[in-house]
C-alpha cells in the first residue's frame, strides 16, 4: 500500500512529553492503526522475500546461463561450474553420511563454494545481458537491480523497516531525520516484473521450469487476500483517525484565550524542574506539576477541554490528564473557587509582585 509512512515532525529542542520516553500523550500503546500498519508490512515482507528469490533465481539461473554460453556449445551440455557444483554436493552428501562431517558444516561449505559467493557478479552479467537482448532497457534493469537489494533491507535490516511505527521518542528522532527505509510501492513493482519476465525472455534462450511457485502457491493466496483485507481495514482507520486529529487539532487552539505568554500550559514554571531531595522531602522528577501548574491544568478543564487536548497542551502523559480531571470534578469542577496563580516576566523570567 504505497504512502503508508507515518511522519514524525523534527523538533529543535527538547521532548514532547516532559519525563517520558514516549512523543504521544497514550504512552507505548499501539494503536488499531499501527497495528494493522505492522500485520501489512509482516506479511508485505514474507510475499517480497520469495518475489525477490524468484526474479532472482531466473536471472542467475537463466539469463546468466545464457550470458556466458559458448558460441555453438551444446545447451544441454553441463557447465564446468554446474559440474564442479555437483561433485561438491556428493562429497559433502558421503561425509555425512560417514558421520565425517558435521550437518552445520557441511552447510557452511557449500554456501561459501557454490554460486551464492558471486552472486552480486553474476546478476550484473544477467543484467547486461539482459538489456543487450532486449529484455530489459537499462532503466528497467537498474530498477530490478534496486528492487532485488531491497530485499536486503528486508532481510538483514527489518528494524529500519518498521522503526517509523513508533512512540518511542529516540526513534521518532531517527524516523524524522533520516529517510524512511520502507518502500510501499516496492511490492506492485516487483509483482509487475516476475509476472512479465517469461514473456520478455520469450524466444530468447531456454527456459527452466521451477517447482517452488507451486510449494509457495497456497501462502501466496492466503497472504494476497490478507494484504487487500488489510488494506481497506487501514484506509478506513486512516480516515478516522484523521477526523480524531482535526478534532483534538481545534481544541489546541489557544486564539482569544488567557493561555498566552507566562499562562501558556507549557511554561516552566508549570513543572517540577528537576528531581530533587531535602532532607527527608521528596520532590518529584521533571515533568510533575507545581501547584501553579495544577490550576492551569484545571482552567483548561473550566475551558471544556478534553483529557487528550490537555495532555498535549501541558506535556503530560494521558492517564495523568484523566486523573486531574477527576480531580477537578471532585475540586467542584465548574463551580470550584480559581486559585491565584503566580505571575512571571517572560523576557526575565523573574517572579512578578502580587498585582
Amino acid at each position: 500500500m504505497p504512502g503508508v509512512v507515518k511522519q514524525h515532525p523534527k523538533r529543535d529542542f527538547g521532548q514532547t512529553l516532559n519525563a517520558s520516553r514516549y512523543d504521544d500523550p497514550r504512552g507505548g500503546r499501539a494503536s488499531a492503526l499501527e497495528r494493522n500498519i505492522l500485520r501489512y508490512r509482516a506479511t508485505e515482507a514474507t510475499i517480497y522475500l520469495f518475489y525477490a528469490e524468484e526474479v532472482r533465481d531466473f536471472m542467475l539461473t537463466d539469463v546468466y546461463k545464457a550470458a556466458v554460453r559458448k558460441p555453438h556449445e551444446d545447451i544441454w551440455r553441463e557447465s564446468d561450474e554446474q559440474r564442479l557444483h555437483r561433485v561438491l554436493n556428493d562429497l559433502l552428501r558421503d561425509a555425512e553420511k560417514k558421520k565425517k562431517l558435521p550437518a552445520g558444516d557441511a552447510e557452511a561449505l557449500r554456501r561459501t563454494f557454490t554460486r551464492e559467493r558471486h552472486q552480486g557478479r553474476k546478476l550484473k552479467i544477467a543484467l547486461s545481458y539482459a538489456i543487450t537482448i532486449g529484455m530489459f532497457s537499462e532503466a528497467e534493469a537498474d530498477e530490478v537491480k534496486s528492487l532485488l537489494d531491497y530485499r536486503n533491507d528486508i532481510a538483514h535490516r527489518i528494524h529500519l523497516m518498521m522503526s517509523d511505527i513508533s512512540r518511542n521518542s529516540w526513534a521518532a528522532s531517527h524516523s524524522a531525520y533520516a529517510a524512511p527505509t520502507y518502500k510501499g510501492d516496492a511490492l506492485d513493482r516487483l509483482r509487475a516484473y516476475r509476472r512479465s519476465l517469461w514473456e520478455r525472455a520469450s524466444g530468447k534462450f531456454i527456459l527452466t521450469l521451477s517447482g517452488d511457485r507451486i510449494l509457495f502457491e497456497h501462502a501466496e493466496h492466503v497472504f494476497e487476500q490478507d494484504l487487500k483485507r488489510l488494506d481497506r481495514l487501514i484506509k478506513r482507520q486512516i480516515g478516522k483517525d484523521r477526523e480524531r486529529y482535526d478534532a483534538i487539532r481545534s481544541e489546541l487552539d489557544m486564539e482569544g484565550t488567557e493561555f498566552v505568554d507566562d499562562l501558556s500550559p507549557r511554561f516552566p514554571a508549570n513543572h517540577r524542574p528537576a528531581r530533587q531531595g531535602y532532607g527527608d522531602d521528596y520532590i518529584p522528577e521533571t515533568g510533575h506539576l507545581t501547584k501553579r501548574g495544577v490550576e492551569i491544568c484545571y482552567r483548561l478543564f473550566d475551558l471544556g477541554k478534553s483529557p487528550i487536548a490537555v495532555a498535549y497542551l501541558m506535556g503530560m502523559t494521558l492517564r495523568s490528564a484523566e486523573r486531574r480531571q477527576r480531580s477537578w470534578v471532585a475540586a467542584g469542577g465548574l463551580q470550584r473557587a480559581r486559585a491565584e496563580v503566580e505571575r512571571y516576566d517572560v523576557r526575565s523570567m523573574r517572579r512578578l509582585p502580587p498585582s
